[in-house]
């Protein structure tokens, strides 16, 4: 882990929670479902990619390694 893949991380998890919020959940009765497809869910779907994708690489790579 680097401080470079570490600040990456937080970045995308940050984004990821941002994007995530803004997916419209529906309930009905006492069913909650997310309304599917529609951008926003795609978007989170998108997000959550990035961020395993950069949660992989801080795993990868050791402190004194660039």
């Amino acid at each position: 882990m680097t401080p470079e893949t570490l600040k990456l991380a937080i970045r995308e998890a940050q984004r990821f929670i941002a994007i995530a919020e803004n997916v419209p959940i529906e309930t009905i009765g006492k069913n909650s479902y997310i309304k599917n497809p529609c951008k926003e869910a795609a978007a989170c779907k998108r997000a959550s990619m990035d961020l395993t994708r950069s949660l992989a690489n801080m795993r990868k790579t050791s402190w004194g390694e660039k």
